[in-house]
């Protein structure tokens, strides 16, 4: 990558960053706004598309699942930063790789989102809640914008990075086929 295609892609995941989070905060905001809460979790939903998709508002304490850590605050400072470095290396080690700068901003994003909320509130909102109507799928886990940006940046990257490898090795099979 040329220093224009950098600074490009630096504006566009800047952009993409501020984008991301606002609206995490924002669609957060207005559940909160409009769907009311007993305890952690609202009994009232939004439906969405169908039975199947749905907002409703439950403030989740813990982490994926509502699982419960302890020091949490302080944990998700170290998340940060881990995330941090781990972009620093991705992109140090491929940095002509356009696609991990843009995964790793989407995850990014997302823990900043998520970040946000533990540490001004103490409880992440979540709203999205699909349910496909059988088991485990019933509800499956409510989230929020956040944790579709870290899932959709990790499942990107995934991707990404086996196509590479695929690549990498048709590469290296092409070149021992031309030595013999």
């Amino acid at each position: 990558m040329n220093k224009k295609q950098k600074i490009i892609i630096l504006i566009v995941c800047v952009v993409l960053f501020m984008a991301l989070v606002g609206l995490d905060i924002w669609s957060k905001n207005w559940i909160q706004t409009n769907l009311p809460m007993e305890d952690y979790y609202s009994w009232q939903d939004i439906k969405i598309a169908g039975n199947w998709l749905s907002f409703t508002h439950a403030e989740n304490t813990g982490v994926a699942f509502s699982i419960p850590i302890p020091w949490l605050k302080y944990i998700s400072i170290f998340a940060l930063l881990f995330i941090l470095y781990f972009f620093y290396r991705i992109i140090k080690d491929s940095p002509n790789s356009k696609i991990n700068y843009i995964a790793f901003t989407i995850i990014f994003a997302g823990a900043v989102g998520n970040f946000i909320d533990r540490i001004t509130v103490g409880t992440v909102t979540d709203f999205i809640k699909v349910d496909f109507g059988f088991w485990p799928f019933n509800p499956f886990a409510i989230f929020n914008v956040a944790d579709s940006c870290i899932t959709v940046g990790v499942v990107l990257y995934l991707i990404f990075t086996v196509i590479e490898e695929i690549k990498q090795k048709r590469l290296v099979s092409a070149d021992k086929k031309a030595d013999k």
